[in-house]
């Protein structure tokens, strides 16, 4: 009697475990369709530009500095062999701000596949005549790379992403000496 407890152990269990389902398996909720994935994309880039104060000149800092209305920058995008595919040339706002807009374009017409790879933004012109020198503050003589701000939403039939750069800045040609002599 005791070869058989062990079964009639394992029996009563798999009878507990069949009751309790009232007869029925219990099988896997489907998983919900997951979203076409666009493999289009509408790049936006966006970014500020200032005039550096000048007690922080030729350095990173924009502490003190002011947004430069009028400012021209220039946005380049590379395409999948490494050339330039695209460029804007928009024009900051009267707060400093500047929007570049992109046509429709493949995901894979951008270098490696990812636009913030592939385009970057450099400083171009400032209308202020005493404030015109360029910065490289964030990279804008070397070219600002893109980065992700979250800002994405899909159209019809493509992605919507707006992508940063910056801040940039210019800096005054000539500042006040700064000690006594």
């Amino acid at each position: 009697m005791a070869a058989y407890l062990p079964l009639a152990v394992l029996v009563a269990l798999l009878a507990a475990t069949g009751a309790s389902a009232h007869g029925y398996s219990q099988t896997p909720s489907p998983t919900p369709a997951t979203a076409a994935k666009c493999d289009k994309v509408m790049l936006k880039v966006e970014g500020m530009v200032y005039c550096q104060s000048c007690t922080h000149r030729n350095s990173w800092c924009l502490d003190g500095a002011t947004p430069l209305p009028g400012a021209k920058v220039t946005v380049t995008c590379r395409d999948a062999k490494n050339r330039v595919m695209a460029s804007r040339t928009p024009v900051a706002d009267g707060k400093g701000y500047f929007l570049a807009e992109f046509d429709v374009a493949e995901k894979a017409d951008y270098y490696k596949g990812d636009p913030a790879k592939a385009c970057f933004v450099r400083l171009l012109a400032s209308p202020d005549r005493k404030c015109d020198d360029l910065t490289n503050v964030n990279y804008g003589i070397e070219g600002a790379p893109l980065r992700h701000e979250g800002k994405r939403w899909s159209g019809e039939g493509y992605e919507n992403v707006v992508y940063a750069a910056g801040p940039l800045s210019f800096k005054p040609d000539t500042c006040a000496p700064r000690g006594h002599y």
